[in-house]
């Protein structure tokens, strides 16, 4: 158990060696753990208001935040010194992520924008404008050539990381979606939603390939394993759920009409 924060735990991922861990918290502080001994390493001050989001850059030397605040950070993941702090948003920032080379920084705010920027130098490089509420997660795919967004307006939305357009508007969900990425291989996305479910996409198409009924309240994670075969999600109904990622699953597809 990884006790230190005076506050909840908003956000907690581990580095991509798996060796540390990274903690946001409504304390307005993120904390870097030994993932074996749980030992506490460094704290990360900086933030004024509760960080949403924290998460290691691909070469685990950084580190970025998002918070309540505004702001996302960027900080040395071996001394905890504040590297970039990165200003634009109107409103709290929840969510923000490198891109798997490590170049970019994307991030979801509650001004209804996402921005992308350079991770060297702070540079905002485009704002993608679409949704109409709070984006509440926004992340690349694995090549860096897409972003997906989700957001308050019950919709998440693909972009192209180049350009900053809009390529597909995943609709299906009744209420807000609070997580959305892709697989590994870029051809699906899973997203979560206060409507209780989990939901599984076309990536290029944006066509609804699964619906995963099961748990009782907002599901606020979700992700695919790193070989596509199984969903991970995390609902405020104090569970999380495996499930299998198949399309071929027949538990999870709508029933067939009788002949």
């Amino acid at each position: 158990m990884l006790k230190g924060h005076a506050h909840r735990v908003r956000f907690a991922s581990f580095s991509a060696d798996g060796s540390r861990i990274v903690t946001g918290s409504e304390d307005g502080t993120a904390k870097v753990w030994d993932a074996k001994t749980g030992k506490e390493l460094l704290t990360l001050n900086g933030h004024t208001l509760p960080v949403y989001s924290a998460s290691f850059g691909p070469d685990n030397s950084w580190i970025v935040t998002g918070s309540w605040d505004k702001t996302a950070k960027v900080w040395d993941a071996k001394t905890g010194a504040e590297v970039l702090t990165l200003k634009g948003h109107a409103d709290r920032v929840p969510s923000a992520s490198f891109s798997a080379d490590g170049s970019h920084i994307v991030t979801g705010s509650g001004d209804g924008t996402v921005k992308v920027w350079d991770a060297k130098t702070g540079k905002a490089l485009f704002t993608l404008k679409g949704h109409a509420e709070w984006v509440t997660s926004a992340s690349f795919s694995a090549d860096g050539s897409r972003i997906v967004t989700g957001s308050y307006d019950k919709t998440a939305k693909v972009w192209d990381a180049k350009t900053g357009a809009e390529l597909l508007t995943l609709k299906g969900h009744t209420e807000a979606v609070e997580s959305a990425s892709f697989s590994a291989d870029g051809l699906r996305i899973v997203t979560g939603s206060q409507d209780k479910t989990a939901k599984v996409w076309d990536a290029k198409t944006g066509a609804e390939l699964l619906m995963l009924k099961g748990h009782l309240y907002w599901v606020t994670s979700a992700s695919f394993s790193a070989d596509g075969s199984r969903i991970v999600t995390g609902s405020l109904d104090w569970t999380a759920k495996i499930w299998n990622a198949s399309p071929l699953d027949r538990e999870f597809l709508p029933k067939s009409p009788k002949p």
